[in-house]
Formats: C-alpha cells, sequence, structure tokens
C-alpha cells in the first residue's frame, strides 16, 4: 500500500512539473480535474485497499470492459487513460469518478448473477448467453455512470446529490450512449424498473444505498425517462448525426451547427465539448490542401478517410523521385490565411474549452497539431513540448494517436527524422497490452486508420533514405489500396452494397428511421439491428454501407453472425488486413468487412467497397 502510494505522489508530482511546459488550456485541464477529485480522494483510497485482480471475478473482468468500451470509447465520450477498480465490496457500488477512473464492487456483481441464476433457470437459451444476459444488465447501470461524466455533473462539494433536472437529464443520456453504443432499446428502463423492487425490501436497499437518488424515487425516474422519449430520439439522432460527420468526414458543417445548438444546451459537457473540438479540427483540415499538408494528422477518433488515405500516399510516391524537393516550411503552407482563419480560431478555442475541463492526451497532441500552423510564434514554440508530454502520458495504452501525431510534428518542423521513425514503428507494432495485476487500465482503443500511419512511415524512410523500408511500405500500401480483380457482392437477404433502394424497400420493407443529412440518409432498421447508409447527394439512391450489430438475425457466408467468435470469421475470411477505427479491416470478395470485436466476439460488422469514393 505504501508503494502505491509513493508511485501516486510521484506520478503527480511529475505532471505538476510537467505541466508549466504546456499551455494554459493543458495545464488547467489538469487543475481541473484534480480539484473535483479532492473530494473523492478518501473514497478512492478506501476502495483501493480492497481492490481485486481481474482473475478473481472471472469472465466478469471482460464483460465490464467489453461494456465500457462500448459505451465511452466507441460513442467517442473519451479516449484518455481510464483507471478500473473492482473491489470486493459486499455493498453493491458503481461509480465513474471526475478523472475517468470508473469502480465496480463485487457486491453488485454478485447480486446481477444471483438475479439471472432465478431468471436463467429453466430456460436453455439464456444459460447459454448468460454472459450476453450479464452485460445487458451491467451495461444501463454503467451508462448512468458514465452519463454523469459525460454531463460534467459532479461538484467540488462533498456529498452533494444531483438535482432532479440533473438526474432526469442524466438518464436521458445513458438512454442515448446506449443506443450509440449498439445496445437493445429498453434496456435502462428493465433496470429502473429492478432499482424500483430493490427498494421495496429493507435489506436490499441497504445493499444498494449508494444508488439512492434522495427523494427522486425509481419509479419517478421511468415515468420522467418515458416521458422524455422525443427528448431521447432526438438527442441520439444529433449525437449519432456529429459522429457519422466525424467518422465519415462527410457533413462537417451541419454537425458544426448541431453542436452550436447542443453547446448552449449542455454548456458544460464534457462529451459536447470534445466532439465540438474533433469536428472543428476536421472544418479546419477541410480548408487545407492536402498537398501543403505533407503528412496526415490523426484526430483521436474512429475516422474513415479513403479519400485522405489516397492522397497522402501519392504525396509521398511521388516524392520517390525528388527527394531533395521538399524544403518548403510547413507552418507557411499551413497558417491561416483571410479565408480560413476563423475556421482556424475556432478549432483552438474548442479545443482550449475542452482541455480546460479534462486533460486527454489523443486531444492534446490534435491540438498541438493545430498550434504547428498558428501565426504566433509563442504558441509554436509550445508544439513540440505539448506533443512529447502527451506521448510520454500515453505510453503503453493501444491508442497511438499522441505517439504518431508526435512522430509527424518531429518530421513537419525537421527536428528528428530517426526519432520519429522509431515512433512509427512503435505505432505499427500490432502486439496488445496484456491485463496483469491489480491495476487494471480500460482498453483504449486502437481508432487510429493504420493506413494513414503507414503513409507518414512511408514518407519519413525516404526523408532518411531507407531503400529497402520505404519501398515495404509502399507494396503493402498498394495491396491494400488496389482495385479488387472481381467483386462479387456480400447478400443479406437479398440485399447488397450497390443496391438501390427500390430493391432495398422490396426486400425489407421501409426503415424504423431515416436520419438525413446533405451527402447521405442513414436508415436504421431495429428489428435487424442493422444501418444502412444510402447515398443522397447525387440522387441515385443506392446503398454504400451496411452495418450490422449485435444481435441482429442477419447472417452472411457459412452462417457467420454477429455474436461469433472472431476464430469462426477467420476461419473463413481469412486473417486482417489492417486496423482502423477500433475494428480490424477485411477483404473478402472484393469487400471491405470492417468488424469490431469485444472479448473475441464480433460487436459489429460494417461492408462497404474496399476504393468507395462517396
Amino acid at each position: 500500500m505504501k508503494d502505491m502510494r509513493r508511485t501516486v505522489l510521484f506520478l503527480l508530482s511529475f505532471f505538476f512539473i510537467v505541466i508549466s511546459g504546456f499551455t494554459d488550456p493543458l495545464s488547467e485541464g489538469m487543475y481541473t480535474r484534480e480539484r473535483l477529485m479532492q473530494v473523492y480522494r478518501n473514497e478512492i483510497a478506501e476502495t483501493s485497499s480492497h481492490e481485486i485482480a481481474a482473475s478473481e471475478v472471472g469472465e466478469w473482468y471482460d464483460i465490464i470492459e467489453t461494456s465500457l468500451f462500448m459505451l465511452i470509447r466507441r460513442t467517442e465520450l473519451f479516449r484518455g487513460s481510464m483507471r478500473l477498480i473492482i473491489t470486493d465490496w459486499k455493498n453493491a457500488r458503481c461509480m465513474m469518478y471526475p478523472d475517468g477512473t470508473f469502480l465496480v464492487s463485487t457486491g453488485l456483481l454478485d447480486y446481477i448473477d444471483s438475479l439471472l441464476f432465478m431468471d436463467t433457470s429453466g430456460s436453455t437459451r439464456k444459460i447459454r448467453n448468460l454472459n450476453n444476459e450479464r452485460e445487458n444488465f451491467f451495461a444501463p447501470i454503467a451508462a448512468v455512470c458514465v452519463a454523469q461524466f459525460a454531463l460534467n455533473y459532479y461538484n467540488t462539494a462533498k456529498n452533494t446529490a444531483l438535482s432532479p433536472e440533473q438526474l432526469y437529464t442524466v438518464d436521458i443520456m445513458a438512454s442515448v450512449l446506449l443506443t450509440i453504443a449498439g445496445y437493445p432499446q429498453g434496456l435502462l428502463e428493465t433496470w429502473l424498473n429492478r432499482l424500483a423492487v430493490l427498494y421495496a425490501d429493507t435489506e436490499t436497499a441497504k445493499i444498494f444505498a449508494s444508488f439512492s437518488t434522495g427523494s427522486v424515487k425509481p419509479a419517478a425516474r421511468l415515468e420522467q425517462l418515458n416521458g422524455n422519449r422525443d427528448d431521447i430520439t432526438h438527442l441520439y439522432e444529433e449525437i449519432s448525426g456529429v459522429l457519422f460527420a466525424l467518422q465519415n468526414r462527410r457533413g462537417t458543417a451541419d454537425a458544426r451547427t448541431v453542436l452550436s445548438n447542443l453547446l448552449q444546451l449542455f454548456p458544460q459537457s464534457l462529451y459536447i465539448n470534445r466532439l465540438n473540438a474533433l469536428i472543428a479540427h476536421q472544418a479546419w483540415l477541410n480548408s487545407l490542401d492536402k498537398r501543403d499538408t505533407e503528412m496526415a494528422a490523426i484526430l483521436p477518433a474512429a475516422v474513415y478517410d479513403n479519400a485522405s488515405v489516397f492522397t497522402f500516399f501519392q504525396s509521398a510516391d511521388f516524392m520517390f523521385e525528388n527527394d531533395d524537393d521538399e524544403q518548403s516550411d510547413y507552418v507557411s503552407k499551413t497558417m491561416p490565411t483571410r479565408n480560413n482563419s476563423a475556421l482556424y480560431e475556432q478549432a483552438k478555442k474548442a479545443y482550449s474549452d475542452y482541455l480546460t475541463m479534462i486533460y486527454e492526451a489523443g486531444s492534446a497532441s490534435s491540438y498541438a497539431y493545430l498550434l504547428a500552423s498558428s501565426p504566433l510564434t509563442h504558441e509554436r514554440d509550445t508544439v513540440l513540448s505539448i506533443a512529447e508530454q502527451a506521448d510520454l502520458f500515453h505510453t503503453g495504452a493501444d491508442d497511438k494517436t499522441a505517439r504518431a501525431n508526435y512522430a509527424a510534428l518531429l518530421s513537419l518542423l525537421r527536428k528528428d527524422y530517426t526519432k520519429a521513425q522509431q515512433l512509427l514503428a512503435d505505432c505499427l507494432d500490432s502486439s496488445a497490452r496484456k491485463t496483469t495485476g491489480k491495476v487494471l487500465f480500460v482498453t483504449t482503443g486502437f481508432p487510429a486508420d493504420e493506413r494513414l500511419i503507414r503513409c507518414n512511415y512511408f514518407r519519413i524512410l525516404k526523408k532518411l533514405n531507407n531503400k529497402i523500408g520505404a519501398a515495404k511500405e509502399r507494396q503493402w500500401l498498394i495491396d491494400v489500396l488496389k482495385a479488387p480483380a472481381a467483386v462479387v457482392p456480400i447478400v443479406l437477404r437479398n440485399v447488397s452494397v450497390g443496391d438501390t433502394v427500390d430493391k432495398l424497400l422490396s426486400a425489407w420493407n421501409k426503415p424504423s428511421t431515416i436520419i438525413y443529412n446533405y451527402y447521405s440518409e442513414r436508415w436504421l432498421y431495429r428489428l435487424l439491428n442493422t444501418e444502412l447508409i444510402i447515398r443522397s447527394k447525387d440522387g441515385d439512391g443506392t446503398v454504400l454501407q451496411m452495418s450490422i450489430g449485435f444481435p441482429s438475425s442477419l447472417t452472411l457466408f457459412n452462417d457467420i453472425r454477429t455474436g461469433d467468435s472472431r476464430e469462426a470469421f477467420e476461419k473463413v475470411c481469412g486473417k486482417p488486413m489492417y486496423r482502423s477505427c477500433d475494428a480490424l479491416i477485411y477483404h473478402k470478395q472484393g469487400n471491405l468487412l470492417q468488424v469490431m470485436y469485444g472479448n473475441n466476439k464480433i460487436r459489429n460488422i460494417t461492408i462497404r467497397n474496399i476504393n468507395e469514393k462517396r
């Protein structure tokens, strides 16, 4: 215990020393979280004294981590480091602290298991899917905690309860996060019903005392949640639309308008401010000529951008015969002009607003990337120190965003090509972090597109005149980017990518919901747990993309469906080509399959064209 305290004190002192090199938003973000955390220090110290290893809760560890990944990483709520504490307490406890630490007690897990055992007895199907039942029970409980973090509903005063209005808003956000994460409808309502039953019994009410919300009873929360159904739908459509724009780099202008309105409703929300920073940065990048940017900036989000990959590869490939023809200055080429200075200032302010609330290494590194184009010398002078500290903060994490950006900046600013090459080589190391000991962290994921990192790596190898390495990377990129010799459509109940809307309607009937933007329409078939992207800009109404969630009755190939194991999938589709957007990418029959796994089980399959052009 003394060693743990000594480690924590050392890390805190280290951070307070190094933040002197940061710009104000970054240091303020650390201090802001630290002030909020003071209220919970004693509580965390007590819980950590009862902390147990992941192995002591068996399969529950994978269930908890998968659920948190879906609720926090997949929703793009937060990509920072998050400690997970599993404490051996008999009382039920679940909490997400202001710094991202997540706590869950064995008392809660034991209660879930005891209730599910009674529910599943006599049901072969439920027994067979026990871990799915466990996750569906746990997810809404976690979602309420995550929603409080997303809305930043914390107070520096001890024992301050949420107001009824805040509590109802948390429930709305929790419902939205569950839907975006891909969970079935109605899980939160089921949990609130169960919570009402728990509080009707004096003994179980004591065990679940930490879930008490004062005068607002679970039945009142449930009634309010049902009454807020239209607000939930509207907020889901707005946030999911922003995520679609971010992840596909389409509809950025619409997303900025939506976020402007959401910020008026939730000015202190970590989630909305984070999305605003990323969309604002994306708008700035869209205003630049990619030929001037030389290397790809990696945003801390799951962005799939085929067009940028082609552009950066061609730019680096063209350099092959003109290695010495690159003496122009990156700063002067990308410095804001009269046409895009407003976009630049908006992006800078958006990052400042977010990073003032909380420190996040990936966002800090992309903020450094933005400052590299600043017209102000004192801001440019901070770029490498910000990027280096972000890289150190995320050392050992699966998310390589901070490291990739630091490497790119070392190259762009002509500081250290050799170190940049070494950092990018580490980014491309596919070895995953292993969970050992008691100190656990929630998986960060790998949101970056490996192809963009390889484009940057390819360029740096050529800078270093490493002809063998450069030729190897060039061939790798050619292999993953080349058009397939033939395309055999992957058909899901008589529908495949490239089909017309008429054919889709004939096969699947009308969707449950259609969400519109300028470039495309999102057709949601809730009974199939599937979302289709339809081209709308050119008016041809063809299917661009099909995403199958978990669970779904849809099958592909030899009866493969979501929920099956990675091993079963790869027996049919082979090994993945690369990593992108927290998923593994496979090429099959001339199609691209983007597969997200949780605990080595398929959570989502997205089918699209290998060389799509939208």
